[in-house]
């Protein structure tokens, strides 16, 4: 099982999030884990539930999660963002509003 296979399956990530990319920084104590989804994934608007396509994406995140052995595990991500008609505003998508 190779670094990023290991992760998706750890993390518990579902589709349509998959990890691009694991980075071990042995200086900083740290395992950084980059999260991403394909082109035209559907997101539904957090507020009324309508479901968008992702236009644009916020700055890049980042979360602390549970450490991995004795090193600290950070995800990183660009938070979809839609446009939501009903709403008449952009919305950023939290990781779990796919369809």
């Amino acid at each position: 099982m190779q670094d990023k296979e290991l992760y998706q399956t750890i993390l518990c990530l579902d589709t349509p999030w998959q990890v691009a990319d694991v980075k071990l920084d042995l200086k900083e104590g740290e395992i950084r884990v980059s999260v991403e989804h394909p082109r035209g994934v559907k997101f539904y608007c957090p507020e009324c539930g309508c479901s968008l396509s992702c236009f644009d994406h916020g700055e890049e995140r980042r979360w602390r999660h549970l450490d991995s052995c004795q090193f600290k595990t950070i995800l990183i991500a660009k938070v979809p963002r839609v446009k939501c008609l009903e709403q008449g505003q952009d919305r950023f998508c939290p990781m779990g509003c796919w369809k």
